[in-house]
């Protein structure tokens, strides 16, 4: 008999500066971790270690959804989970603002 877990999915922010990494969590129901479960969000495609994590990094603004799958096994199979992670542009606090129009005299 088959048991079915259904996978659930952690991500530290919802919303990361695009080039920061974001660590993500898989674990089951019961808050076992899923070792190799495959964490895909648009052709970005990361396994988790044996604690269940691992990091995606964006390049690109915009929403992305994440998606947590795992192979059945003879005795295992499991529901994927999804989320969605905001990319957001780098700030650009760091430099100076432009100034518009004619120079004040």
């Amino acid at each position: 008999m088959r048991v079915e877990r259904p996978l659930v999915l952690e991500i530290s922010r919802h919303e990361a500066p695009v080039g920061r990494p974001i660590t993500v969590r898989v674990r089951d129901s019961g808050n076992r971790p899923i070792e190799g479960a495959v964490i895909e969000a648009g052709s970005k495609r990361e396994r988790t270690d044996a604690r269940g994590r691992c990091e995606i990094t964006f390049h690109s603004p915009g929403f992305w959804k994440l998606v947590a799958r795992k192979s059945s096994t003879e005795r295992v199979s499991y529901e994927p989970a999804a989320s969605l992670v905001r990319a957001m542009p780098r700030s650009s606090t760091g430099r100076r603002p432009r100034r518009s129009g004619p120079p004040r005299l």
